[in-house]
């Protein structure tokens, strides 16, 4: 998911802990990305679009159901793709988009984003991604909510930020962020 720097979207910037939504969104499998600094082109294009497109249902009949809703958005979506376009010299984005052979990553996949349960060992340990990040003995036998976005990690005990951590593949053993320090 694509945001601006607001805090409500991203912690990231801050050196924080994944905020509330990079966490709910994590646990969909969904990475956010945020725009560059100064530079809000990044969003305003795609807010762009979303006027374009309000302005296009509201020339039409409001849908009474979901379903109604989807068949204009779809409609919508094909007109949107295969309209002629100045910018590409009067090619048709949709055109445009199959004219070439899609790309991947340069390097190995990155991982997106996720949550896993983990219980805490009696030495205070979790095990996540072929590392250890220690918690303390004191949450032996909890349950631990561990949040990820790529190498970013949050680590959730009773709805409390436990730990905090970008992992240094370099070691096994993690070292974590000093919480109490923070606040």
């Amino acid at each position: 998911m694509l945001s601006d720097n607001g805090t409500a979207f991203s912690g990231k910037r801050r050196q924080w802990p994944l905020v509330a939504m990079e966490r709910l969104l994590a646990g969909h499998g969904i990475t956010t990305v945020v725009s560059s600094i100064g530079h809000p082109q990044t969003c305003g294009k795609n807010e762009r679009v979303h006027l374009t497109l309000q302005k296009w249902l509201a020339a039409r009949p409001v849908p009474a159901t979901l379903p109604e809703l989807q068949d204009l958005l779809d409609d919508y979506r094909v007109r949107y793709n295969q309209r002629r376009h100045q910018a590409l010299d009067g090619d048709t984005p949709e055109r445009r988009f199959h004219s070439i052979e899609p790309t991947g990553p340069a390097g190995p996949a990155a991982r997106a984003a996720g949550q896993v349960t983990r219980t805490v060992s009696g030495t205070g340990v979790i095990g996540f991604d072929n590392t250890s990040i220690g918690l303390g003995r004191r949450h032996a036998g909890a349950t631990a909510e561990v949040f990820w976005q790529g190498d970013r990690v949050t680590v959730l005990i009773d709805d409390t930020v436990a730990a905090s951590l970008t992992l240094d593949r370099s070691v096994r053993y993690q070292r974590t962020t000093n919480l109490s320090a923070m606040c």
